[in-house]
């Protein structure tokens, strides 16, 4: 099984490189960038303003970042699972595959505030198990390009049942009831991987 500290730590790399914060600080900087260098051929007085600017952004950015660090691990990681979920669905939704019922658990996991009320106290581990299996599936699947929806298709059972049990269940029961089901899921790559891409994420040659 993919040990799930290892996985949450690989998101919050991934959230500091492709969070909000990080996503509107590369987007700036070029433009301003492009801006000093057309500067270069005006007034010096320009060119410090555009550098006092550039340098503004900058800093911007960084506290950007550095919101989007203290965020994710505020509620027990729920802002790192609310990332990592709302990734798998934009994969998966690239693969062509539509899923009433992921919809609705991504939707849960970024929406709901009883889940958020519970998480400000303490950890759901049937979350974080759902979570992770469905990025590990979407990301094993995105490889395959178009082939991706099928395998994603022929592996979603287990997890789409998982989902739909904790949508009927309460909190702490979905808590005895799913995650010794999910650890089993996450103990093996999924069964149908021709290329065998996700070994590479289970960390196994």
């Amino acid at each position: 099984m993919l040990n799930l500290d290892a996985w949450f730590r690989k998101q919050f790399w991934l959230l500091l490189w492709k969070g909000p914060g990080a996503v509107s600080t590369y987007l700036s900087v070029p433009v301003l960038l492009i801006c000093v260098g057309l500067s270069a051929i005006g007034s010096t007085e320009s060119q410090v303003a555009i550098l006092c600017i550039l340098s503004l952004n900058i800093v911007i950015g960084i506290l950007l970042i550095l919101v989007d660090e203290i965020g994710s691990r505020r509620s027990h990681r729920l802002g790192l699972l609310r990332f990592a979920a709302a990734n798998s669905r934009y994969r998966i939704e690239k693969l062509g595959v539509k899923s009433k019922q992921i919809d609705r658990f991504v939707d849960t996991v970024c929406l709901n505030p009883e889940l958020e009320h519970t998480f400000r106290r303490t950890r759901l581990q049937s979350v974080e198990l759902m979570v992770q299996a469905l990025d590990i599936l979407s990301r094993t699947a995105s490889r395959y390009g178009r082939r991706g929806r099928k395998v994603f298709e022929v592996n979603k059972d287990a997890l789409v049942s998982a989902m739909w049990s904790f949508e009927c269940l309460s909190f702490p029961d979905a808590e005895e009831v799913l995650v010794e089901q999910l650890e089993a899921w996450l103990k093996v790559p999924p069964s149908y991987d021709p290329e065998g891409w996700a070994l590479a994420i289970f960390g196994r040659s």
